[in-house]
């Protein structure tokens, strides 16, 4: 199945005239507002898919002054994390709007295309690996969002390995940077298992690892990440990200 079938199938379904109908009663009982601002009847208005145009910046982040691990990969990111941008990534996390993730994709795609050719790498010698979430936000939430993202960009999500979380963490938002290090610090495994149950190990295969995430904030995820699998035996060469905060220093 190609990356973005399931996504040409619902679009193939909202051509089909009883979709149109369907739709038009849907958004009598529920009007569709915009993500980013709730102007009426659009997913995301063109005042927001302005704010959504890339504008790539380069971030090393290094080991930090408390002597925890750093991250020592560029990390490029597409968007300023904030406004227009919060409000969007808000409505796909916390409110289901999946509808949301077209408008987000092309500037995912300028960040992984940017990251690749940085890389110097490529598919399948390079995969993307994406930051592991909480077994509870995907239970809740039905689907993995930045998963679907990175696929909607036109890249694909290495099946395995991949990264999970080996215990329960606390929510990020508002704690500092040595807070975040301290939540996430041992929180995350290389796991090599592939889908079928066999095994698709991190050492002497040759591939090289490319971290992709929503939100750049401290860069604690990104390094817990780089930890588990260099622990593993495998290599990262770079890291992507939709957005990057810019009121917080990355350590």
């Amino acid at each position: 199945m190609r990356a973005n079938e399931g996504f040409e199938a619902g679009s193939r379904w909202r051509r089909h005239p009883l979709a149109g109908w369907l739709g038009e009663a849907a958004a009598v009982l529920a009007p569709v507002v915009c993500a980013g601002c709730g102007a009426l009847d659009v997913g995301v208005c063109a005042a927001c898919r302005a704010c959504l145009e890339p504008r790539l910046v380069t971030v090393r982040a290094g080991p930090s002054p408390a002597g925890a691990p750093g991250l020592a990969v560029p990390v490029i990111a597409a968007l300023d994390y904030g406004g227009v941008v919060a409000r969007l990534l808000g409505a796909v996390k916390e409110h289901g709007r999946t509808d949301v993730l077209r408008s987000l994709a092309p500037a995912m795609r300028a960040a992984l295309d940017a990251a690749v050719a940085a890389s110097g790498c490529r598919p399948p010698d390079l995969r993307l690996v994406v930051m592991p979430s909480a077994r509870s936000a995907v239970r809740r939430r039905g689907h993995r969002p930045v998963d679907d993202l990175v696929r909607l960009a036109g890249h694909r999500v290495a099946p395995a390995p991949r990264l999970e979380l080996v215990r329960e963490i606390a929510d990020q938002a508002g704690l500092s940077a040595a807070q975040r290090r301290d939540n996430l610090r041992g929180a995350m495994r290389a796991n090599g298992r592939s889908r079928a149950g066999g095994r698709a190990p991190w050492h002497g295969d040759g591939a090289q690892v490319l971290l992709v995430d929503d939100v750049l904030t401290t860069g604690s995820t990104l390094a817990e990440a780089h930890r588990a699998i260099t622990l593993a035996g495998g290599r990262v060469v770079g890291a992507a990200c939709l957005a990057r905060t810019v009121k917080r220093k990355v350590t």
